[in-house]
C-alpha cells in the first residue's frame, strides 16, 4: 500500500471546501489561525471523496465557551446522511446524522458516548480512524482510543465525502487525512434474540406523517428497532417539529401475566395498551435537568396483559428537530409475534 497524506489549513483554503450556508469565517483563538463556525449542525464538506479503503481524519479543535460541539465527518451520502463524530465540553459522542437530523438521543452510553474531563477554551487534537466495519476516536495526544464504534449506522460506508461539522461556536485548523493500513473491529450486529429475552419490542409498524385534523389513508411501514432497542423513526421520516407518527405491535402471550412496562422516548408520547391509554409525557433537551436521551427505563407503567393477542400503540410526536424515536420493554418473559 503506497501511503497518502492530505493537508488542509482550513483558514486559506477553503477553496477546497463546499461551505454551503454555513457561514464558516477564517479567524483566530489563542494565538493560532483556525476555520470559526457558530451555525447549529452545520456540516462544510472536501469537494473531493476521499479514495482510501482506510484513513486517519485528524484536526485541532476548539470549543470557546460553556456550550459548542466540534466534529469530524466521513462517509457522506448527502447533505443529510452521514458519519459524525463530535467533542462537547465534556464527552465524546457518536452520533450520525439519519435524514438530516443529529440522532445523539437515540444513540447514547458507552458504546456511543465516552466522558471527559472539561476540554473548554484550549485547543486539542481529535482523531478517527476510519475501518471497514468501524472507527477509533482517539483524543489528544493519547495512543489508546477514547471510544470504538463498532457498528456504523450507514452501514460501513467509508467511501463518500469527508468534512468538519459544528454546532454553535467553535474552532477547527489543520485537517488532515491520511491512508492507513486496514486493522479489523469486530463489527457489531443487532442482537434480536438477546433483546426479545429482555423483553424489548423489536417490530414495530410506523404509520404515514399525522396531518393536523387526524390520519387519513394512512400507510405503514415495517421497521426494526436498532442494536440497543431503540426504534429510530429517523430512518423513515425526518424529525422536526411538528412531525408525528403512529407506532404499533401485537403479540400473543399464553396466560393473563401482570408486569410492569418501561419505555423511553424523545419527544413526546402517548401510549394506549389494548386501547386503553396507559402513559403520555414529554421528553426533551433542555439541560441541565434534561438531556433528550433515550433510555428503556425512563418510565415505568403497571400493566395486566390478557390471555391471546395483546396491542401496544403510541403516537410520537416531534418538538425539536433532533432523533426521534422510542424503546419499549413488556416485562413479558414469553412473548409471541402475533
Amino acid at each position: 500500500m503506497t501511503a497518502g497524506k492530505q493537508m488542509y489549513s482550513l483558514w486559506d483554503d477553503l477553496d477546497r471546501f463546499d461551505l454551503g450556508d454555513s457561514g464558516a469565517i477564517p479567524s483566530e483563538w489563542n494565538g493560532k489561525k483556525a476555520l470559526y463556525l457558530e451555525k447549529m449542525n452545520s456540516a462544510i464538506y472536501l469537494r473531493d471523496e476521499v479514495k482510501y479503503d482506510s484513513f486517519r481524519l485528524q484536526a485541532e479543535v476548539a470549543i470557546p465557551g460553556e456550550v459548542g460541539f466540534i466534529g469530524l465527518v466521513f462517509g457522506a451520502k448527502d447533505p443529510g446522511n452521514y458519519e459524525l463524530v463530535y467533542l462537547a465540553p465534556v464527552e465524546i459522542q457518536y452520533d450520525p446524522v439519519i435524514n438530516g437530523s443529529m440522532t445523539w438521543q437515540i444513540y447514547n452510553g458507552p458504546s456511543y458516548q465516552r466522558p471527559l474531563p472539561d476540554t473548554t477554551g484550549a485547543w486539542h487534537k481529535f482523531s478517527l480512524e476510519v475501518q471497514s466495519e468501524g472507527a477509533r476516536v482517539f483524543f489528544g495526544e493519547n495512543t489508546e482510543p477514547a471510544l470504538i464504534i463498532t457498528r456504523l449506522q450507514h452501514g460501513g460506508q467509508r467511501l463518500g465525502k469527508v468534512g468538519v461539522w459544528n454546532f454553535l461556536p467553535s474552532y477547527i485548523r489543520n485537517l488532515s487525512i491520511e491512508e492507513i493500513p486496514p486493522a479489523s473491529i469486530e463489527p457489531e450486529a443487532t442482537d434480536f434474540s438477546k433483546l426479545k429475552s429482555e423483553s424489548f419490542i423489536t417490530e414495530w409498524y410506523v404509520s404515514s406523517p399525522l396531518i393536523q385534523d387526524g390520519a387519513k389513508d394512512q400507510t405503514w411501514t415495517k421497521a426494526f428497532v436498532e442494536e440497543n432497542g431503540t426504534l429510530n423513526i429517523n430512518r423513515i421520516y425526518q424529525a422536526k417539529p411538528g412531525a408525528a407518527v403512529v407506532v404499533k405491535s401485537d403479540f400473543v402471550i399464553e396466560e393473563e401475566e401482570e408486569t410492569v412496562l418501561s419505555l423511553g422516548y424523545s419527544d413526546s408520547i402517548r401510549l394506549w395498551v389494548n386501547d386503553k391509554e396507559v402513559y403520555q409525557g414529554d421528553w426533551c433537551w433542555s439541560p441541565p435537568s434534561h438531556d433528550g436521551r433515550i433510555r428503556p427505563d425512563f418510565a415505568n407503567v403497571p400493566i395486566k396483559w390478557k390471555l391471546g393477542v395483546n396491542s401496544i400503540r403510541a403516537e410520537v410526536s416531534q418538538r425539536e428537530s433532533f432523533g426521534w424515536g422510542l424503546t419499549v420493554r413488556t416485562g413479558l418473559s414469553n412473548a409471541g409475534r402475533n
